[in-house]
């Protein structure tokens, strides 16, 4: 993992961050649309965004996200939830609002996170591990607690993709002391995560986490490899995207790949869209999409580089 050069940390205080208080920082009863545009004025200036965030916008859709239907109804009662949070507070409940999604690389967990805050329609800040690691002891922890704060002064989501790579077990790590101390600053801080802030990790390695991480999280999601039916849809869509629609059997494409993951699909319909691409460009009788299907396929079994299961 690349480490930035060493420096000093910004001095991100809570009471110079102007805060918008869980939801837009403007007059009451407000339009959505005004929301959202207080937060993009908020935040049009990178420097106002401490070190290790970053914010990312997205138009992902729950309904376009592939997934068998009872992962899918999980992540909308995860949804509700959320949009409920203040209902629990009244009723002295505690809103669970951490979420780890599991399982092997290349099915969607991150693309579910993005469709998560666009339903939601709040602002997305995924941990940079780069850009927050640091070779100054101390000062990654120091890092971690200012990106803490910073995201308690207004609702939104906090992104840990790959959190095992910042929250292993501290009994079978063999990193040095000062990223033990992270691990253990980083269970503060999720300890003292306000209901208004949602955090949701994603992990293919869940045996890797420590087991105190476990505890502070409400819940974790499975993210199963897709089977033939998820894996025929995604082909069309993957398709789609690139303006395809092929005149053969998507299903039996899809079992012919023996895909493992959505990443190795999206591989595949690049191949046969770069095929299509060149020929139409270079050939005096270009391939049809279907010829281009054909070639990729043929080929597919030698180039295939199959992503090795968690």
């Amino acid at each position: 993992m690349a480490i930035l050069e060493d420096q000093d940390t910004p001095n991100f205080q809570e009471e110079s961050t102007k805060p918008i208080a869980e939801g837009g920082a403007v007059e009451q009863g407000a339009s959505d649309e005004s929301k959202v545009a207080a937060f993009e004025a908020r935040l049009q200036d990178e420097n106002d965004i401490p070190v290790g965030l970053s914010l990312v916008k997205t138009d992902a859709k729950l309904k376009d996200v592939i997934l068998p239907q009872i992962v899918k109804d999980e992540i909308r009662s995860f949804i509700e939830d959320q949009n409920d949070y203040r209902i629990f507070l009244d009723g002295g409940i505690t809103p669970k609002n951490k979420m780890v999604l599991m399982g092997p690389p290349g099915n969607g967990k991150t693309q579910v996170t993005k469709a998560i805050a666009n339903e939601m329609e709040l602002p997305l800040y995924f941990v940079r591990y780069d850009m927050l690691q640091s070779t100054k002891q101390g000062e990654t922890s120091k890092r971690l607690g200012v990106l803490f704060r910073f995201v308690k002064t207004h609702r939104c989501i906090l992104f840990f993709d790959e959190i095992d790579a910042i929250s292993k077990d501290r009994g079978e790590s063999k990193d040095d002391g000062d990223m033990q101390r992270v691990v253990s600053n980083l269970l503060v801080q999720l300890d003292d995560v306000p209901p208004h802030v949602i955090v949701l990790g994603a992990t293919n390695h869940p045996e890797m986490l420590d087991r105190a991480i476990w505890r502070r999280f409400h819940g974790r999601m499975l993210l199963p490899n897709p089977g033939t039916d998820e894996l025929e849809k995604y082909t069309k869509v993957a398709f789609n995207k690139w303006g395809h629609a092929p005149n053969i059997n998507l299903r039996t494409l899809a079992i012919t790949l023996d895909a493992e993951n959505f990443a190795e699909v999206e591989v595949f319909v690049e191949n046969c869209h770069r095929t299509f691409v060149r020929s139409k460009a270079k050939d005096d009788v270009p391939m049809t999409i279907e010829q281009a299907i054909q070639r990729a396929r043929d080929e597919w079994p030698r180039i295939r580089v199959k992503i090795p299961k968690a």
